[in-house]
């Protein structure tokens, strides 16, 4: 006996296959791995960066409404210096004006304390407080800015920057010589027709009130709500929630966005001038006057969710990192498991086919020397039936040549079956008359189906082709085999052969039908298996070895056909053989 070849199995074991693959899985676990880093990273930005957004959104948002609520309450003040000025050029102004005009404005005195007049020599003449100048006397307040820069302008110029386009002026927050308050001073000159200086009208405005409303601002330790003049001076400011830094002085670096004065609003990230702290700001220009309000949070505080978010972030992306190596060590492990063995099951299978066609050249052989004498014997059998006169003797020369034609038979499913194991069994194609070809079965099976009470019908349809090109000697053993079975297992009714062309016209199918107890569906699989049958009942009542459809459904096979059954039990079973429709090519 030849060696059995080498196993298909033996290349997976190849030092250069095992390498490459290692290689190009190794490539795969770093590009996962950059590909996961990339994507952790390119999230991590995006929401860093809507956190910035929606923080500066927040600030700006807030400005906005600091800003209306600081307009609504510089806007009644300046027009009360408007009409105290206007009233006092014309001379038609009365000392309870100083009162009513105060009170008109609905913010004495929490936030106006103060409204009153100052003469061309910078001394005060009266306010709301003394309408009538006898409590504060001839107080001398030419030295206070806000008096100075309508006294002496050109002695002023740097200042005038905090004038608004009506001519009202604001100051820095001082002390009040009358008020004894920290107060924002509003001052506005009163100018006669002729361009003479006639005295200043002064409104005192208590920052604390800004204070008071920037503190109510909930942003967190590091936040900053501040009112900023366009000479860079704190008017009021927040920080943390306490009031501190009013009246302080920055210096901002050029090209800060609080120094372009024609920006209305905007954003920013930097460092604080203030306490060298990265903030996030929002500003927002007071309409009219020469104030922006100032809203702001520190980066830290706006990342405190982000960051929270990053770690999680981070570490599940770590996790999976871990479980991508872990996954690409494991696949490798997994790799050389499964080529060892696929290498063991080749070889295994190489034995097994080996084993296998020594046992079918074995069946085979004694097959073909069992058949020789048999042959002999059935031929004596036959003659002694022939010749012999007594009845008792002539019935046992009958039961040995039965005998001997059952046993034939199954060395002829066994030496079948062993060609068709060893790839040895010859298909000879040619084209067959469909219709002679079932009838002539049928035909064999008649007197059988007749002795038993049953019927036997054929039925051809009418599209079914004239030829068929298949081997019709294997076709007629199939169809053999289903009718013989068929009748064997049917006890009354009947059996149908059936033909007709299938649904796409591209195969021809047989159908072999009867009316016997029918097989149960966990069995439609088994009973092609050879050696089995239904059942030991089956086995033990109708006799046979098993081979009949395991040969049938391989001959089917080899004809590029198929061999299938439907059954239910109690209502019979249906066989259906499905070749293909080939004709014969004309010429």
């Amino acid at each position: 006996m030849q060696p059995p070849p080498s196993p298909p199995g033996a290349a997976a074991l190849n030092p250069l296959h095992a390498k490459d693959l290692q290689a190009k899985v190794i490539g795969f676990v770093a590009l996962a791995l950059v590909v996961t880093a990339a994507l952790v990273a390119l999230a991590l930005y995006t929401k860093w960066q809507d956190a910035i957004d929606s923080q500066e959104r927040q600030n700006a948002n807030l400005a906005r409404v600091l800003q209306e609520q600081t307009l609504r309450v510089l806007a009644p003040i300046d027009q009360a210096t408007l009409r105290m000025r206007d009233a006092l050029a014309q001379g038609s102004f009365q000392p309870s004006d100083y009162t009513r005009l105060a009170n008109e404005t609905g913010l004495v005195p929490d936030i106006l304390t103060q409204l009153s007049v100052v003469g061309a020599d910078g001394r005060f003449v009266a306010s709301n407080l003394d309408p009538d100048g006898q409590k504060t006397g001839p107080l001398d307040l030419s030295e206070r800015e806000h008096i100075q820069v309508h006294l002496e302008p050109a002695r002023h110029a740097d200042t005038r920057k905090q004038l608004t386009r009506n001519g009202l002026f604001v100051g820095k927050p001082v002390l009040g010589k009358v008020s004894g308050k920290w107060t924002l001073q509003l001052s506005r000159p009163i100018v006669s027709p002729s361009g003479y200086l006639h005295g200043i009208v002064v409104a005192s405005v208590n920052p604390n009130y800004f204070e008071t409303v920037y503190g109510d601002v909930e942003l967190g330790a590091g936040g900053a709500v501040s009112l900023f003049g366009d000479d860079n001076t704190l008017r009021a400011l927040v920080a943390g929630g306490k009031a501190t830094g009013m009246g302080k002085t920055i210096t901002l670096p050029p090209h800060h966005p609080l120094t372009d004065l024609n920006k209305a609003e905007g954003t920013y990230v930097r460092v604080s001038e203030v306490d060298n702290t990265e903030r996030i700001t929002a500003f927002r220009r007071v309409p009219g006057y020469p104030l922006s309000m100032l809203v702001s949070t520190t980066t830290e505080a706006a990342l405190e969710e982000w960051r929270d978010m990053r770690n999680v972030t981070l570490t599940v992306a770590l996790l999976l990192g871990a479980a991508i190596v872990a996954s690409g060590v494991g696949f490798l492990r997994g790799v050389r498991r499964l080529e060892e063995s696929h290498a063991a099951l080749a070889i295994s299978e190489a034995q097994a086919q080996s084993a296998s066609q020594a046992k079918s050249e074995f069946l085979a052989a004694v097959s073909h020397e069992l058949r020789t004498p048999l042959t002999s014997i059935r031929g004596f059998a036959e003659l002694m039936e022939l010749r012999l006169q007594q009845p008792s003797f002539r019935e046992a020369a009958s039961l040995i040549r039965q005998a001997a034609d059952h046993l034939n038979t199954l060395l002829t499913e066994i030496l079948d079956l062993a060609k068709v194991e060893a790839g040895a069994m010859p298909i000879v194609l040619a084209p067959h008359p469909v219709r002679e070809l079932v009838q002539n079965t049928a035909d064999f099976f008649a007197i059988s189906a007749a002795q038993k009470g049953l019927t036997l019908q054929v039925s051809v349809s009418p599209d079914t082709p004239q030829l068929l090109v298949c081997d019709g000697l294997r076709l007629k053993q199939i169809l053999n085999n289903l009718l013989s079975n068929a009748l064997k297992f049917t006890a009354q009714g009947g059996v149908r052969l059936e033909v007709e062309t299938g649904a796409e016209g591209t195969r021809l199918q047989f159908h072999v039908v009867d009316s016997g107890p029918g097989i149960p569906p966990h069995l439609h699989d088994l009973i092609f298996e050879k050696f089995r049958q239904g059942s030991a009942q089956v086995s033990s009542e109708h006799g046979g070895t098993g081979l009949g459809l395991a040969l049938s459904r391989a001959l089917a096979e080899l004809m590029h056909g198929e061999l299938t059954v439907t059954s239910t039990p109690g209502e019979g079973a249906r066989f259906t053989l499905s070749l293909p429709c080939t004709e014969p090519t004309a010429g």
